[in-house]
Formats: structure tokens, C-alpha cells, sequence
């Protein structure tokens, strides 16, 4: 099968949707499928190594000249709809994916053109909410012109999925992955009679991170610690906690040290924000593949009936539950070392298998 993946990611940043899409691409072309990346994005004002294992990225040059902004971005995206539309008649894909994301001028020709499958990770309108005025208002001029030119949806989440049940839609639920035979030899350290410690990773100005429950916590408990990746100290000045370490953004060897002496990752807290109580996020995934349990504050879809591995510590009004019921978890799994074993159902090879079957359904109408 020609699977052509148009990709409008961010490719300079190590990030958990790069890794996710490099698992992807390197499954289907293991399986035997001719895969086509084309990558939209603008290079940035420093030039940094493309973190895409495989792919073309196109820009335009004088865009490329622009601050780093949503503006350079999305005129990037127009000027490419061309060159992107020729690339893909020679290529002639059985099916086009391409992750949810903004619509602009010359997308949906595309789009229309071809057996295209759209990947759905958020529910689009609530998550607009928390966006400049500009962009939401383009995302919502467009959405219903995207979801006119595609044939299939693939959400990450029953929750996402169901919001969009109203488009008639060939759809199916496959969940995050991650490849786990990448993390054999990398698990948590244990270390005894020591203060528990917590890590949490994202990205700023995302308000369904709910880091609100981090403070609390970290308050309510001063002998545990929390690191927490993508924030800085600058961001939170009325929040100043000696046991509350703001990290910043680290690269992949500095994030891997800060995962191997951990007990615990967190996960997000405030989901329900945008519509999802039900989830499967990249950042979950690879805590547990580095061997950590995790806390969090909405139920994972793989993880459905787990009080082990991925523990939901927050009730049905989105708050912490009783303290002595958090504190009785931590205490007997700080040591514990998830094995791979009890997570083999989000490795990224079954996950993939699932996708492609849909593909095929696709392909096949």
C-alpha cells in the first residue's frame, strides 16, 4: 500500500508527536507499505537538525525570513498547497493521513482528492477556546470543509470520537502508542529510604495540564518531590516551593536522567477541559516505558480498570480524592518498576496493526 503522511509538525523539536509519527513511519515501512512523508513547516530563525527519521520538508524561502510565529506557519501552509498537491499526484497514495489541524486555502482540494484519513487527537472546539481569537476563528471557518473532503477518522480516544458522530463518517478508535523494544534497559532506578519524586512534562499555556493539582500536592506534601519539564520558575512567580523544581525544556539525555531517578510520572490533571475523560496521551506512554507508575486525573483508554500501573487520584467533580488513599498508593509503589509485560498493549506495534487494518477498510470502499 502508498501511504503518503502530510505532516504539520513542528520537525526541530524532539517532541512526543515526532516520536509518535517516527514509530508510525517506521512500522508501516517495516510492514512492507511505500510511505511518503511530506512535512509543512517553516525553518526556523536557528537552524536545527530535523527530528523526522525520513521526509521532505517544504517551505518558502522568503516565509522562512519571518519571526517564528502562527502567522509564518500558516502562510507556509498556503504557499506549499501547490508543490504538496504535484508531489502527491506523482506519488498516486492508496491513502493520504494527516493529523487534525487548522484549515487553510488549498487543503481541501487535496484533501478531496484522495482516500484521506484524518487522525484526531483533540475535541477541536473546546481546546479552540484556549487559543488566540484569530486562530480559533479560522479553525472553526474550516473544520466543516476538512471533515466534507475526508473518507476516514482515527481518534486517539472513544471521548474525542464521539463529538464527531454527526459527520457520518467511516471512523475507529486506535489508541497512542509507543515503541516499547526502545526502552529495554531503560527503567527507573529504585533507591531506598528515600523522599518519593514525581515528573511531570508539557508545554506551556496548555491549561488542560491542570499543574493546579501538581501545586497542591507539592503543598500538602513537602517530603515529595516534582520536577515538572516545559515550565519555567518565571512562569509561576506567585508559586515558590522548595520542593517544586521547574525545569524548563530538556533535551532528550537530560529528560532521560530526570525519568530514571523518578518513582512516579503525572499525568494531566485537567482534561475534562476539553472534553476528555477518557484519553491516551503520548506522555503517559512513556513514562510507563520507562518503567514509572503513573497518577493522573482522568481515566486512560488502555489502562481502563488499573489501579496499578496508571492511577486516576482525582473523583467525579475533577478534584483529589482523600489524601490518606494518594499517600497509601505512593508508599507502596515508589519503588515499583512497571515491566513490560503489563504494557504490552500500548506498544506501537499493535497500535499500528489496528491502523493499517483501517486503512485497508478505506482503501477498500
Amino acid at each position: 500500500m502508498r501511504i503518503a503522511y502530510l505532516l504539520e509538525v513542528n520537525p526541530f523539536v524532539n517532541s512526543g508527536i515526532v516520536k509518535k509519527i517516527n514509530a508510525q513511519i517506521s512500522y508501516w515501512s517495516s510492514e512492507g507499505h511505500d510511505v511518503l512523508p511530506l512535512i509543512i513547516w517553516p525553518f526556523p530563525k536557528e537552524k536545527t537538525k530535523n527530528k523526522f527519521l525520513n521526509g521532505q520538508i517544504l517551505n518558502n524561502s522568503l516565509l522562512n525570513k519571518l519571526p517564528d510565529h502562527f502567522l509564518k506557519t500558516y502562510l507556509t501552509k498556503i504557499s506549499t498547497s501547490r508543490t504538496v498537491g504535484k508531489k502527491l499526484k506523482d506519488f498516486n497514495p492508496d491513502i493520504l493521513y494527516i493529523r487534525q489541524n487548522i484549515w487553510y486555502p488549498g487543503i481541501t482540494p487535496i484533501l478531496k482528492r484522495h482516500k484521506s484519513i484524518l487522525e484526531l487527537n483533540s475535541v477541536d472546539f473546546m481546546e479552540m477556546e484556549f487559543y488566540s481569537s484569530i486562530k480559533k476563528r479560522i479553525y472553526l471557518f474550516g473544520k466543516d470543509r476538512i471533515m466534507k473532503s475526508v473518507s476516514g477518522l482515527v481518534a486517539v480516544s472513544p471521548d474525542i470520537l464521539k463529538y464527531y458522530d454527526r459527520y457520518k463518517i467511516s471512523s475507529t478508535v486506535v489508541s497512542n502508542g509507543i515503541p516499547l523494544q526502545d526502552f529495554r534497559g531503560k527503567k527507573k532506578q529504585t533507591f531506598s529510604n528515600h523522599c518519593p519524586s514525581f515528573v511531570f512534562v508539557g508545554s506551556n499555556n496548555m491549561k488542560w495540564h491542570g499543574l493546579d493539582k501538581i501545586f497542591e500536592l507539592a503543598n500538602r506534601k513537602p517530603d515529595w518531590n516534582f520536577n515538572i519539564v516545559g515550565y519555567y520558575q518565571k512562569d509561576f512567580d506567585q508559586i515558590r516551593l522548595p520542593n517544586l523544581n521547574f525545569l524548563g525544556w530538556l533535551d532528550k539525555a537530560k529528560l532521560e536522567e530526570v525519568y530514571l531517578k523518578s518513582n512516579f510520572g503525572i499525568g494531566s490533571f485537567s482534561n475534562h477541559l476539553v472534553g476528555k475523560e477518557i484519553d491516551s496521551t503520548l506522555k503517559v506512554r512513556e513514562y510507563l516505558a520507562y518503567g514509572l507508575p503513573v497518577i493522573l486525573g482522568h481515566h486512560d483508554v488502555d489502562f481502563m480498570e488499573s489501579k496499578d500501573v496508571a492511577f486516576k487520584i482525582t473523583d467525579n467533580k475533577n478534584q483529589l480524592i482523600q489524601f490518606p488513599i494518594i499517600e497509601a498508593y505512593v508508599d507502596k509503589y515508589k519503588d515499583y518498576v512497571v515491566d513490560e509485560r503489563e504494557i504490552m498493549v500500548i506498544d506501537s506495534s499493535s497500535k499500528e496493526k489496528e491502523r493499517l487494518r483501517f486503512f485497508n477498510q478505506i482503501k477498500e470502499q
